[in-house]
């Protein structure tokens, strides 16, 4: 049993159907003598900016928590535990007075 819930990561499978290495190879070739032939300005242009940014500052910092299911467990987890210190202190207590 566990106190916090932890998700796992998503999976992904994909199993290709055929491979033709010959027509990859093929492809390759075409597309390095399009590029030697005809150079455009915007090579270097790469239009997902946000993502390599989030993928950045994940690589640097590591992985957000999210605030909301993380802090309400949390305080969950804590209020569970005061409980219990609160329940064996006066089963210690009603002891004690049984005792004497």
């Amino acid at each position: 049993m566990a106190f916090l819930k932890i998700e796992k990561p998503k999976q992904f499978t994909f199993i290709p159907r055929f491979y033709d290495k010959r027509k990859e190879e093929l492809n390759q070739r075409i597309e390095t003598i399009r590029k030697e032939i005809e150079p455009t300005s915007d090579e270097n242009y790469r239009p997902n900016i946000r993502g390599r940014m989030h993928e950045r500052h994940e690589a640097l910092y590591g992985v957000k928590a999210k605030p909301g299911k993380s802090l309400i467990s949390k305080w969950v987890v804590v209020v569970i535990y005061i409980g219990l210190v609160l329940v064996i202190v006066y089963m210690i207590i009603k002891l004690l007075a049984a005792l004497q």
